[in-house]
């Protein structure tokens, strides 16, 4: 099976398959389950199904379309609750990704499309930190964040107060986000930006990952962990 350029795939742990990024030398999901992760982290993290049953439409953003497994899966969960309509926005900076994958889509100004009777999925294509602000009046308030970005390592700039602010800023009021990360210094972004952060659930060999909600407190567990942590929080001043 071929893959896009500069991308490997990698075949998981439950069977499903996931790329191999050369530009960021990172996998775009754990090798013990690409699906599991994501139904894990992004599905149940951010009450997915609890959006769909009690809201007609349901406005989730992704941070990373990647190989694409936020989308169908989320997707797959949405048919099954045939009153709810997703619409669905993801940020990718390579736009040989989403083209791949659905090559029956279009690009319009930038972003891509895909849309049947019930459910749309738009990629916006290029660097997040530059198109976003520029589109951010265009863009609805969503109830929900999966944060999939390439690790803090790897593309700190995703990971930073003022990026969590910039999401926070098109988010409804206690919006969920999810991520897989359980950095002290990107939970410290997320806290000083305005998140509330909680403990996520495990999966395979990481012991954490982070649940947070725009507006909300933060876990007092949490905090007193952070308070208590020397590194300071990700800032784009410190990149």
């Amino acid at each position: 099976m071929s893959a896009p350029k500069g991308h490997k795939w990698i075949e998981t742990d439950d069977g499903s398959k996931t790329l191999y990024s050369e530009r960021f030398d990172e996998n775009c999901h754990s090798t013990s389950g690409a699906v599991e992760e994501t139904k894990t982290h992004y599905l149940k993290g951010c009450g997915i199904e609890e959006l769909l049953l009690t809201h007609d439409d349901v406005y989730i953003l992704e941070v990373g379309f990647g190989a694409g497994v936020g989308w169908f899966e989320t997707m797959k969960a949405a048919k099954k609750i045939h009153h709810a309509r997703l619409h669905f926005y993801s940020l990718e900076i390579d736009p040989e990704l989403p083209l791949y994958l659905l090559p029956d889509s279009v690009i319009d100004n930038g972003i891509l499309h895909w849309i049947d009777e019930d459910h749309s999925l738009k990629v916006i294509l290029g660097d997040a930190r530059l198109v976003l602000p520029q589109i951010k009046t265009q863009l609805p308030k969503f109830q929900a964040i999966y944060q999939d970005a390439f690790s803090p390592k790897k593309n700190p700039t995703l990971w930073t107060k003022e990026w969590f602010e910039l999401l926070g800023s098109l988010c409804a009021p206690q919006a969920k986000l999810s991520t897989y990360s359980s950095s002290i210094p990107a939970r410290k972004a997320m806290h000083e930006a305005g998140w509330g952060i909680f403990p996520g659930e495990t999966f395979a060999r990481k012991r954490s990952s982070t649940r947070a909600i725009w507006g909300e407190s933060s876990s007092p567990e949490i905090l007193e962990k952070l308070n208590n942590h020397a590194a300071p929080a990700f800032k784009d001043q410190d990149l």
